[in-house]
């Protein structure tokens, strides 16, 4: 599963002692074009903090209004959602349904001012965002100090082989748990069918540390059956129930 970043925005993210303070002028903008679709960050449907989330697979011409956040210094050098470096200073975004990687021109709604981003990651899980930009976009948009903008957005260009290669429709399972230690992955797959009745099987994924075993369930057919299993299994006494998509 990709890596999604909840951005929130921190009090005080704005202070120019915690940022370094830059010209929106000097920012260096993108060219956008339709790039290859990404390998990572594109799986779909998948589910954050219990809501499911299907990616736009034809996103010519999409619009959107709403409120826009920025994050920075704290996710400053990870990983995106698409395996990218996320740096603060250039012009990126995280999305939550966009194909990865889109660029999408983001409009201020109070100072009309505009500036194009590229979308590299998944976000924001946050209240009633529609996008998380990076400081730099946040800056070139003047909303640093305020931490919400409302915003207007603008698909400009979509990954070129969406129709060749399209979005990756992902299995869904119910993962109970994951061993280094076979004998407790299969007691528990044992423990889980006897209490759910319920198949429960064991894969075997190859790690530089060793094999991790995986106690699962699935595939799962719809949200409704998800939900109705996780209820079944911590009535159970197995509560860490997770859901996996691949």
């Amino acid at each position: 599963m990709a890596l999604f970043f909840t951005a929130l925005v921190l009090s005080g993210c704005g202070r120019k002692d915690h940022y370094k303070d830059i010209d929106p002028e000097k920012i260096k903008p993108w060219k956008p074009k339709s790039e290859p679709l990404s390998e990572y960050g594109n799986h779909s449907p998948y589910r954050v903090h219990g809501k499911v989330y299907q990616v736009n697979s034809n996103p010519q011409g999409y619009t959107q209004s709403g409120k826009a956040s920025w994050y920075g210094k704290k996710f400053h050098g990870r990983k995106t959602s698409n395996q990218e470096t996320f740096d603060m200073y250039k012009l990126t975004a995280a999305h939550k349904t966009l194909p990865l990687p889109s660029y999408v021109e983001v409009t201020n709604l109070k100072n009309d001012k505009k500036v194009v981003v590229k979308v590299n990651d998944r976000g924001p899980f946050v209240g009633d965002r529609i996008i998380d930009l990076s400081y730099a976009a946040a800056k070139a948009l003047d909303f640093v100090h305020e931490g919400i903008a409302d915003v207007h957005i603008r698909v400009v260009n979509s990954p070129k082989d969406l129709v060749q290669k399209p979005i990756k429709q992902g299995l869904t399972y119910l993962q109970l748990g994951a061993f280094s230690d076979k004998n407790a992955a299969y007691n528990l797959a044992k423990k889980a069918s006897e209490l759910l009745g319920i198949e429960t099987f064991v894969t075997i994924l190859s790690t530089r540390n060793g094999a991790l075993h995986r106690v699962r369930i699935g595939p799962v057919a719809s949200e409704s059956k998800v939900n109705s299993l996780i209820n079944k299994i911590a009535a159970n006494g197995i509560p860490d129930a997770k859901v996996i998509t691949e």
